[in-house]
């Protein structure tokens, strides 16, 4: 097995067992009978288990940054509309979740009585999403396609709080032995967009003939 892919059997083990068992309870030796290697070869790539449970965390960001990236969906800024830009993200951020129900229940449940530096990744995790909402909300306010009135703070913290609340629920909380479809996750998505948008886009003036 090539490093990279031994680096990734171990995080995929762990991730597996602080989801299912906790911070707290899954110890080093657990990951290393569950990935079946030698103790020696854990800390040829990890420090300790912090440091497993941060990288697992800091790559589940890089990759929702790049999932919901609408560069990386070869989609034209030009053409997309204000309210299709908003669903893009609010989509793939569900799809994303769905995908890896273990890494979302990390990210969103497990974050409770954990070690300060830890605690204070996940707490910059959620502040990462919430900082990216508040940029599109802004962004959106300069086109004059979102509420000038709209007080873009409250509004982040709210989209960001009703996703990731959104994302444990089905996929975590409900989660089906098959998985969510395409189809099903697109239904929530759509939904969750509706919800929202009635409140932050600026409504289309009526026309006057």
């Amino acid at each position: 097995m090539k490093a990279d892919e031994r680096k990734k059997a171990i995080l995929d083990c762990a991730k597996k067992l602080f989801s299912k068992q906790g911070y707290y309870e899954t110890h080093i030796s657990h990951i290393i009978q569950e990935a079946k290697i030698a103790r020696g070869t854990v800390y040829q790539y990890f420090d300790n288990k912090d440091d497993i449970f941060i990288t697992l965390v800091e790559d589940h960001y890089s990759r929702w940054r790049s999932v919901v990236s609408i560069e990386q969906a070869n989609i034209d800024p030009n053409s997309i509309s204000a309210k299709a830009y908003f669903q893009h993200r609010i989509r793939q951020t569900l799809f994303f979740m769905a995908e890896d129900s273990d890494l979302c229940n990390i990210a969103l449940r497990v974050g409770l009585g954990l070690p300060e530096k830890v605690s204070m990744l996940l707490d910059r995790f959620d502040k990462k999403i919430t900082s990216l909402i508040t940029e599109d909300l802004k962004m959106g306010q300069q086109f004059n396609k979102v509420r000038d009135t709209l007080n873009v703070e409250v509004t982040a913290v709210m989209l960001t709080g009703a996703l990731l609340r959104t994302a444990y629920h089905f996929f975590v909380k409900k989660k089906k032995k098959k998985g969510y479809s395409k189809k099903e996750i697109e239904k929530i998505s759509d939904e969750f967009s509706d919800i929202f948008m009635a409140g932050i886009f600026t409504p289309k003036k009526k026309s006057t003939k």
